[in-house]
């Protein structure tokens, strides 16, 4: 047995090209290379689960970023490797370990980015540029991969857990109703963005009109944020915006410090200024608190970072993870977990040192018996008068 979790552990996962050569005429990358996932097996009572993880990296927002996109791993998949060890990617969502991922025996997918439309774009013709032709085609290598993943098990799928870091997670916010309709009709379908909760800042948002124009990538939008926001479908593509039309069960993980959003969304006065810092994370709050009710859920801490490769937030009271809380929110449960905002916190990205945490947790349906000890910490929390 030592050895069977030990290989399972080192194991390395194959990857999977989405493109014209594998029958997905259309999936092509920036620069036309194939699309490509990476899939570890799952085993045991997950074998018929999925975790599809989404990288991140960006978008492109001009024809210039694009080409020089095009050139590197984000705009292509021509120097990937054939395998990769999926914990090393992200030691936190892919790890094997039972005691700290209660998806640790799923299928895990890593899913390569390589479209700057956060894999969105639906451009059916390539655009030539300084005589380069780019593909606006993430669109179609979302299809390709919700298409090829049926054939290799997610047909009988009970789970499909869709998530995503930075980029990666705007595209849950995002398209998430979209690809739960591409997901098989049996699965329990939710979101877990990671760092994908942006503001709408008009030093950022407007750079995404390129997106929805050039890349025509609308077609995966929420279409109830669509007509609200018609002529400036980029507002669709921002985490408070689209959040309040979300339809899909989503549990968000988020700094209130996100590092990303530090340096995209703050002049240099703003991130100079905790006064200026701390009202973004008081905004960012309100907003979560206001959208990311019931269904959904959410993790709100205040680690300095931008995603959860390395850092372990852990709620101080409860004593859960990011994942753990994910977990017992899975298992029937509305459930709300913040870090008390001050900046900057280095304790907080570790669950160490002595600072309060604000819990509210409401019961919804009977957990799972492995969460029952959590749950019914927090509800009496909850019906302690404990406000987020």
């Amino acid at each position: 047995m030592w050895q069977l979790i030990l290989w399972q552990v080192a194991a390395a996962a194959p990857s999977f090209k989405l493109g014209p050569e594998t029958g997905y005429a259309l999936a092509r990358c920036l620069d036309g290379s194939p699309g490509r996932y990476y899939l570890s097996p799952g085993s045991g009572d997950g074998a018929l689960k999925f975790l599809i993880f989404h990288e991140g990296g960006g978008f492109c927002d001009s024809d210039d970023s694009c080409r020089q996109r095009a050139a590197t791993s984000l705009g292509s998949t021509a120097s990937d490797a054939e395998e990769k060890d999926l914990e090393i990617l992200d030691n936190l969502k892919f790890s094997r370990n039972a005691g700290e991922n209660p998806m640790h025996n799923w299928n895990h997918v890593y899913v390569r980015y390589c479209d700057g439309a956060y894999y969105s774009g639906s451009r059916e013709e390539p655009k030539n540029v300084s005589g380069l032709p780019l593909y606006f085609r993430g669109r179609y290598i979302t299809m390709a991969l919700f298409a090829d993943l049926q054939n290799r098990g997610m047909s009988n799928a009970t789970d499909v857990v869709l998530s995503g870091c930075s980029a990666g997670a705007i595209h849950i916010f995002a398209h998430l109703d979209a690809m739960k309709e591409m997901a098989p009709r049996s699965a329990k379908v939710v979101g877990l963005p990671d760092s994908g909760f942006y503001m709408d800042k008009q030093i950022f948002t407007p750079l995404k009109r390129y997106v929805v124009t050039e890349q025509q990538a609308t077609a995966l939008l929420n279409q109830d944020c669509v007509k609200q926001y018609d002529g400036a479908e980029e507002k669709c593509l921002v985490g408070n915006v689209v959040a309040a039309y979300l339809q899909t069960p989503t549990f968000a993980l988020q700094s209130r410090y996100d590092d990303d959003q530090h340096q995209c969304e703050m002049d240099e006065a703003c991130r100079n200024s905790n006064e200026c810092i701390q009202e973004y994370a008081a905004n960012m709050t309100k907003a979560m608190q206001t959208y990311l009710t019931y269904p959904h859920g959410y993790f709100l801490d205040s680690c300095s970072r931008h995603c959860s490769f390395n850092e372990r937030p852990v709620d101080p009271q409860s004593g859960l993870s990011q994942l753990e809380a994910f977990g017992a929110w899975y298992a029937g449960s509305n459930a709300t977990y913040t870090q008390e905002p001050h900046f900057p916190c280095p304790q907080c990205c570790h669950g160490t040192g002595t600072f309060s945490a604000q819990i509210s947790f409401t019961t919804t349906s009977q957990p799972s018996s492995s969460t029952l000890i959590s749950l019914v910490y927090a509800f009496n929390m909850a019906h302690q008068g404990v406000l987020i």
